[in-house]
């Protein structure tokens, strides 16, 4: 599955729908010109369900193929829609227990969850094709990408822990051991969001890595079994600070505020076999300056993921940085600028280098 953290946003007049506000294809498809209503009536045949709100967290999964390719299946709200077709006493606290609407609750359940996710996205997909299924388009379980805001898929993370030198530098040689660092959570940013230049002289950094999400409670795992701990991995943006004054014995250089992007999805691990032999390329559009292959790992992802478990217990929702290639000419980051991280199979995450502003 492709899954995403997304909020909805305040859906357009009927006006803006007529204009040039319309979503991508609305008057080649005029069935997607709907507007999301309580479910609950003579058609549908059950109980009303809460309206979706605009603004709150959810958890959604992308949809791949068929007409609403790209659109988004909110898996809280298409579980709940099952559930009350199938006349459930209560369709919303059962689907809140099964698939939490964001993610850190869903993660925190593990395998239910997944399984119930699967579930939910194989029922959207069933009724978008079926002319007698509930109306889930207009029961706002299905909705396109342009009416929602993505975030990162993990926005906050208990942890991120990340690692210095895990590649070979540019011109293929080792250099020091590779070490292991925290990043603060509140670094974390979607994908489109703005990264912030803190505005003091910094040399800023870009770099892209690979990031693993933790999925089960993992302590003293062997490197044979830390791929079993994993829910999926995403893109990450690693970007590092480096002050005029280098004392800086926190480090706080790698947590400033926006310095953690990821995105745009997360993809389940089970559509990941091989994590490391992925191609990345980090550059500012529309230049590369660094390329690998995960394969150049110093430290395999299930060797880092094993490593770290000894030293901390890793919990659901962590996030492990597995390393960043290294630039052959390093380019310091520039208001203007627009990043973007590559991962073959994970997708583009992409940002916007903004000078930060007091207000």
């Amino acid at each position: 599955m492709h899954l995403v953290s997304f909020e909805r946003l305040e859906a357009p007049s009927r006006s803006a729908r007529r204009g040039h506000h319309q979503p991508r294809h609305a008057d080649r498809h005029p069935e997607r010109n709907y507007e999301p209503r309580r479910l609950g009536d003579e058609v549908l045949g059950f109980e009303a369900l809460e309206p979706g709100r605009p603004g709150s967290q959810r958890l959604g999964a992308v949809l791949q193929l068929g007409p609403q390719a790209g659109w988004v299946v909110d898996l809280n709200r298409a579980l709940a829609i099952k559930l009350a077709y199938e006349d459930v006493g209560a369709p919303e606290p059962e689907a809140d227990s099964l698939v939490p609407a964001n993610m850190a609750g869903f993660l925190r359940l593990g395998s239910s969850s997944m399984a119930a996710a699967r579930v939910a996205l194989d029922f959207a997909i069933e009724a978008l094709a079926d002319y007698d299924a509930p109306d889930i388009l207009r029961a706002g379980a299905v909705e396109p990408i342009e009416r929602l805001r993505l975030r990162a898929p993990v926005p906050r993370p208990g942890k991120i822990v990340g690692v210095d030198s895990n590649y070979p530098n540019a011109f293929g040689a080792l250099n020091s051991e590779p070490t292991f660092y925290l990043k603060a959570p509140s670094s974390v940013i979607g994908c489109e969001d703005e990264v912030l230049l803190p505005g003091d002289g910094s040399n800023v950094l870009s770099g892209g890595s690979l990031a693993a999400v933790i999925g089960m409670r993992t302590r003293h795992v062997s490197a044979q079994d830390a791929l079993l701990c994993v829910a999926g991995y995403c893109v990450a943006n690693d970007i590092t600070a480096s002050a005029p004054d280098t004392n800086d014995p926190a480090k706080f250089g790698r947590s400033h505020d926006t310095f953690c992007p990821l995105g745009p999805e997360l993809i389940t691990a089970d559509e990941v076999p091989e994590p490391n032999a992925l191609a990345l390329r980090t550059g500012v559009a529309p230049d590369t300056f660094a390329s690998a292959n995960t394969k150049e790992m110093r430290i395999s992802v299930a060797g880092l993921i094993a490593r770290i478990s000894h030293k901390l217990t890793l919990e659901p929702g962590d996030i492990v940085l597995t390393g960043t290639p290294m630039a052959t000419t390093p380019r310091s980051l520039h208001d203007g600028d627009v990043i973007e991280v590559e991962i073959e199979t994970l997708g583009r995450l992409r940002n916007y280098v903004r000078n930060y502003v007091r207000s």
